[in-house]
């Protein structure tokens, strides 16, 4: 398996967060998914669970076993995750913010009891509950800074970089398919220390190709694209 793929998907307790971004078509639901598959496919680890989040009830169906369906409830999901290595969560549209926090507080708890569990917790449509301009709430806080000693890892998925104080410094890796909005090329500088417009014309050359970017090291390569 791709070495891309386990760093992505793997916890421990000495990896941090990653965020995925790409505008609508740009190929980040297709990466996910084949990357999930492929994961997924391979692991051996009984303890491990993925948990993929939807505000907007799309993706991911075709992972689940046949007679798996998605869940609604955080009671469902931890029955699901009790049963299941993939989880698929389509959250209602009320109280969006709330099931969200429920989700991130009931892996904790589900740590506590099971020291063995790891988990990483895929959270489509991230900027929803995250941006510059929302605080994060206590829940984000303590996934954001307690994820990793509890091997919780979060692929973050947005349209832009989520320029957030609190998950800025706990976010190793970003994975970018289409360039944030120019007006974004300096605070995505400022915060991460990459400039996005260097890739401009390699990422518009070839359909579905990506740049990873490693924020510790301020490395970055283009895949064209990642082979599964």
């Amino acid at each position: 398996m791709n070495d891309e793929i386990v760093s992505l998907y793997q916890p421990t307790n000495k990896t941090l967060h990653k965020q995925v971004i790409g505008q609508s078509g740009s190929g980040k639901t297709v990466f996910l998914e084949k990357t999930a598959e492929t994961y997924l496919r391979n692991n051996t680890n009984d303890s491990f669970r993925l948990i993929y989040f939807s505000p907007k009830h799309e993706n991911f169906l075709d992972l689940l076993p046949k007679g798996q369906k998605p869940v609604s409830s955080v009671d469902e999901m931890l029955k699901s995750m009790s049963e299941n290595t993939l989880t698929v969560v389509y959250p209602p549209v009320e109280g969006l913010d709330d099931v969200m926090d429920d989700v991130i507080n009931s892996l904790f708890d589900m740590k506590d009891a099971n020291p063995k569990l790891s988990a990483t917790l895929v959270i489509d449509d991230a900027q929803t509950f995250l941006s510059a301009r929302k605080e994060a709430s206590t829940a984000f806080r303590r996934i954001a800074l307690l994820g990793r000693s509890k091997s919780l890892n979060v692929i973050f998925v947005a349209h832009q970089p989520i320029l957030n104080k609190t998950l800025e410094a706990q976010v190793e890796k970003l994975v970018f398919f289409s360039l944030p909005n120019p007006n974004q090329y300096k605070s995505t500088e400022e915060r991460f220390g990459f400039d996005p417009s260097n890739y401009d014309e390699a990422l518009k050359s070839k359909k579905y190709s990506f740049v990873i970017y490693e924020v510790g090291t301020g490395k970055s390569r283009l895949m064209n694209p990642l082979q599964l």
